[in-house]
C-alpha cells in the first residue's frame, strides 16, 4: 500500500514530531578524536527527516542514549591532564530538548529555536593511564565514573519547502556546564565552547512515503582553558534512507561519517601531534506512531555501530526516543 497526497498531507504533524532534533546537538558524544577522543556534536541524533521542518508551535523529546565503545592498549588519546591507553567508554545520558518553530519568516524559510539538556553518567576504563607533565607517572588497570549535568546546546534554525523537497540551515552553541576535572579520567563536560553549522536536505515522497535525508556540518572548537588544549575542527556527515507506511511506522536504515579536517594545537599538538579522527557508522532506523485523540506521540528507535576507526574508541550507540507536540 502507498501513501495518497491527501493522506501524507494530513499526517505532516507527525514527520514534524519526529524530526524534532533538527534545531540542537549535543556534547560528551563519540563524535571523534580531538582532546578525549570526543566531539560536541552527537551524531545519529538528528536522522530521520533531518532536512524537514515543523510547522510553527512549541515541541518536546525525550531521547535515550546509549553509547559503549573500546580502543586499543597501542592508541594513546588525551583526557585533560590524563593519557589513557587501552580506554573502553560507556555512556548512559538522559536527553531533553525543547524546540520553538516561529510564525516568524526570513529570506522565505520559518525560524525557529532549540535548547537540549543532557543528563547522565560516563563510566571510563583505561588499561594504562599515564599523567604528569612528561606522562612519567603510570597506573594500571584504573576506572573512573561520574553522573551530572552535561554541556548544554542551544540552537536557531531556519527551514525551507517546496513540495516534497525541505532543506534548513541550523546554527548550534554548545555551553561547557557539565562536570570536568582535568585530572579525572570520566567526564560529562568537555570544557571547550564551540559553534557548530549544518546544513541538511530531506526528500519525501507524496505518494509512495520514501523519504531520503542527508546532511553536513562542520563543528568549530574554542580552546580548553583549563588544558590550553586546541582540538582540531570536525566534519560530519549523517544520512537515512526511510520507508513511511500508512498505518504510523516507519523504517529505514541511516549513518553518519565524521573526519577531524583541521590538526589539534596548544598543548594538544606538543603532546600527540596532529591527532586527527575518523569513524563511520551504519545502522537500522524505527519509528512508531501512537495517537489519542488530537495528540500524537511517536516512539523511534536508533542503532548505529561503527567501523572505520582512526585515533578514536570504537563501539555501537543506541537512540530510544518519545517526542509530541505541546
Amino acid at each position: 500500500m502507498v501513501w495518497s497526497v491527501s493522506e501524507l498531507r494530513g499526517r505532516r504533524p507527525r514527520w514534524a514530531l519526529v524530526a524534532l532534533a533538527l534545531g540542537a546537538a549535543m556534547s560528551m558524544t563519540t563524535a571523534g578524536a580531538a582532546e578525549y577522543g570526543l566531539g560536541n556534536y552527537l551524531l545519529g541524533y538528528q536522522i530521520p527527516l533531518s532536512g524537514y521542518t515543523p510547522p510553527p508551535g512549541f515541541y518536546y523529546s525525550n531521547t535515550f542514549y546509549l553509547y559503549e565503545g573500546s580502543a586499543g592498549a597501542n592508541l594513546r588519546i588525551p583526557r585533560g591532564n590524563i593519557i589513557g591507553a587501552g580506554l573502553q567508554y560507556q555512556f548512559v545520558m538522559n536527553i531533553s530538548q525543547f524546540s520553538w518553530v516561529t510564525d516568524l519568516k526570513a529570506l522565505g524559510g520559518a525560524i525557529g529555536f532549540a535548547a537540549l539538556i543532557p543528563l547522565g553518567g560516563e563510566t571510563t576504563k583505561a588499561s594504562v593511564a599515564f599523567t604528569g607533565p612528561r606522562g612519567v607517572s603510570r597506573q594500571l588497570g584504573v576506572s573512573d565514573s561520574v553522573n551530572a549535568l552535561g554541556d548544554t546546546a542551544y540552537a536557531a534554525f531556519i527551514g525551507w519547502e517546496a513540495g516534497e523537497h525541505h532543506w534548513n540551515l541550523t546554527l548550534t552553541g554548545f555551553a561547557p556546564t557539565g562536570s570536568y576535572d582535568p585530572n579525572a579520567l570520566a567526564i560529562t563536560s568537555l570544557n571547550r565552547p564551540g559553534v557548530d553549522l549544518k546544513a541538511s536536505y530531506t526528500y519525501l515522497s507524496l505518494t509512495t512515503g520514501i523519504e531520503a535525508s542527508g546532511g553536513v556540518g562542520m563543528t568549530f572548537n574554542a580552546v580548553n582553558s583549563a588544558t590550553n588544549y586546541q582540538s582540531g575542527e570536525e566534519l560530519h556527515v549523517e544520512w537515512a534512507l526511510n520507508q513511511h507506511l500508512p498505518f504510523g511506522l516507519a523504517a529505514g536504515v541511516g549513518g553518519y561519517f565524521y573526519q577531524q579536517v583541521t590538526a589539534d594545537g596548544g598543548q594538544g599538538d606538543e603532546r600527540l601531534g596532529a591527532f586527527k579522527g575518523r569513524v563511520a557508522a551504519v545502522g537500522p532506523l524505527l519509528s512508531y506512531t501512537i495517537k489519542a485523540g488530537e495528540q500524537e506521540v511517536i516512539l523511534s528507535s536508533r542503532w548505529f555501530h561503527e567501523f572505520a576507526t582512526q585515533n578514536r574508541v570504537r563501539g555501537n550507540s543506541i537512540f530510544a526516543s518519545m517526542a509530541f507536540r505541546l
